[in-house]
């Protein structure tokens, strides 16, 4: 098939081409940045951790698709062992049973900075797990272990309507238990870097059409979720 979006690790912004690498570089290890995220997108984030609690199946592969520096996986990292806190849950009776953590990119620039913000992460439920990293184009056939979530965070809003069509179809795989996509939309009033295509809400859904959505943040942020029932 023949693929509409070639992805660069260069962007065009006001004026000078710069890389993703050196967009993201100041975040690495970055605990104000962390903690902003967090706060910002705590309800994705603490709706994945509810969805992998309720998963009955043991040994789940936590798998963060253009992950970029890692930054999702670190904040679930450390909402779930923040939320358990609150909640009164023991570190002893967490009931999670993630096996490995993936982080894929196609950049492998992006790649090492992952691997240098998420290496040595905070006291949590993912920080005493193996951690990979992998170079994937995000839109071809992968194979997934059972059982799988995957999650992307402000990833496929760079493509077009036929790859993001693509990138869904990659996630019926009855091996992909759960999965959980972030993307901007239409009411921001510009891009925040890159070529993000700000989409209303109503274009997500019926583009994507997942199980259930959540719109957070006065409208401007939309948490797309899918069930794979086996």
């Amino acid at each position: 098939m023949l693929l509409t979006k070639v992805i660069v690790n260069t962007v065009k912004k006001g004026g000078i081409m710069k890389r993703w690498e050196d967009h993201y570089k100041a975040r690495v290890d970055n605990r104000f940045y962390l903690k902003s995220l967090i706060i910002k997108y705590k309800r994705f984030l603490d709706e994945i951790i509810i969805n992998i609690k309720s998963m009955p199946e043991k040994g789940i592969v936590f798998k963060e698709e253009g992950c970029g520096i890692g930054t999702v996986s670190r904040a679930l990292n450390v909402e779930i062992y923040d939320l358990c806190k609150a909640l009164g849950i023991t570190k002893e009776s967490y009931n999670f049973d993630i096996s490995k953590v993936i982080c894929t990119d196609i950049d492998r620039d992006m790649l090492a900075l992952c691997c240098e913000n998420t290496y040595k992460m905070e006291e949590g439920l993912l920080s005493s797990v193996p951690l990979a990293y992998l170079k994937e184009d995000i839109r071809e056939t992968k194979f997934f272990e059972y059982p799988t979530v995957v999650v992307t965070h402000g990833v496929l809003e760079h493509f077009e309507d036929e790859d993001i069509t693509q990138i869904m179809e990659t996630y019926k795989d009855r091996n992909v238990r759960f999965h959980a996509h972030y993307v901007p939309t239409d009411k921001y009033e510009k891009p925040s870097f890159g070529d993000e295509r700000l989409m209303p809400v109503s274009k997500w859904v019926s583009l994507t059409n997942p199980d259930y959505y959540i719109v957070d943040n006065a409208g401007c942020d939309l948490y797309l979720f899918f069930n794979n029932e086996q």
